[in-house]
């Protein structure tokens, strides 16, 4: 794990993974599979992390590890946005690269013949993070942000076929959904994001309602109630802290509203094992 001052941290045999518990962290998370597999959630997406495989968790996102096998092995980088600021590279590029599209989990294979480069990238982070010699950090974000161009270039390949088939109501629901992980908390109806998004409520509605099989309004208060979930079960708040935090009027419209929901009040789902 991260330390308050630390902003990039090389983790070994496995650290930190362990099924279970959903965590969140402030930090993003790059996971290389060397030997057997990891079932991974993250927000809605579930995954398994396999060898030659490449997954990045992005900070604030919730995760949990469902299982992991005998023998499993992977390699796991530890860094924040600021650590690769620090670098020449233009902040746009880099905000580029750690960009992970919503609409897919964030794990993609590698290329056969892309392997071993990665493999040696990775080698070279860990001789100079236990080396500590002159200039050390600079050379770890070189190579870090070359791992971050073979991630993004596995991602292209496998979204490739995807993009081309791309369409108008597709861009709509994607901007959507984007608008919706950013301000999920703070806009809840569907008026207030197609003002944002500068086409009508029934117009941004009938679009989502078609590429999703979902309403737009399901698809923020999925978003919420994710989120409503996560507090009440790991985070050390009451009912009324969580109430304020997703900025309702009161507990107990908090309460009908995540009731209406899951069939369960707060305390109720608390109370589940």
């Amino acid at each position: 794990m991260l330390s308050n001052d630390a902003e990039f941290v090389l983790l070994k045999n496995n650290e930190c993974l362990k099924a279970g518990q959903p965590v969140k962290n402030d930090y993003y998370t790059l996971m290389l599979g060397l030997q057997g597999e990891m079932d991974v959630t993250v927000g809605y997406h579930r995954f398994t992390l396999a060898p030659g495989h490449m997954a990045i968790i992005s900070p604030k996102q919730i995760f949990s590890v469902e299982r992991i096998t005998p023998g499993f092995a992977t390699q796991q980088l530890l860094f924040t946005q600021s650590f690769l600021y620090k670098s020449h590279i233009k902040e746009q590029v880099i905000d580029d690269l750690l960009y992970l599209h919503p609409e897919y989990p964030p794990v993609f294979e590698l290329e056969d013949n892309a392997l071993p480069g990665v493999h040696r990238k990775f080698k070279t982070l860990a001789e100079e993070y236990d080396g500590n010699r002159p200039f050390h950090f600079e050379v770890i974000r070189l190579v870090l942000t070359e791992l971050l161009y073979d991630y993004n270039r596995a991602c292209e390949y496998c979204l490739l076929r995807f993009r081309k088939n791309m369409n108008r109501q597709y861009q709509l629901t994607f901007q959507f959904k984007k608008l919706v992980e950013e301000q999920f908390i703070e806009l809840r109806t569907i008026a207030e994001y197609a003002v944002l998004l500068g086409v009508t409520a029934k117009h941004l509605s009938e679009t989502v309602k078609e590429e999703t099989g979902k309403t737009a309004l399901e698809v923020i208060h999925e978003r919420l109630l994710l989120e409503m979930q996560y507090q009440l079960k790991y985070a050390s708040l009451s009912v009324k802290e969580v109430a304020d935090y997703f900025k309702f009027d009161n507990a107990s419209h908090f309460t009908r509203f995540f009731k209406l929901k899951t069939g369960l009040t707060p305390k109720e789902y608390r109370q589940l094992p």
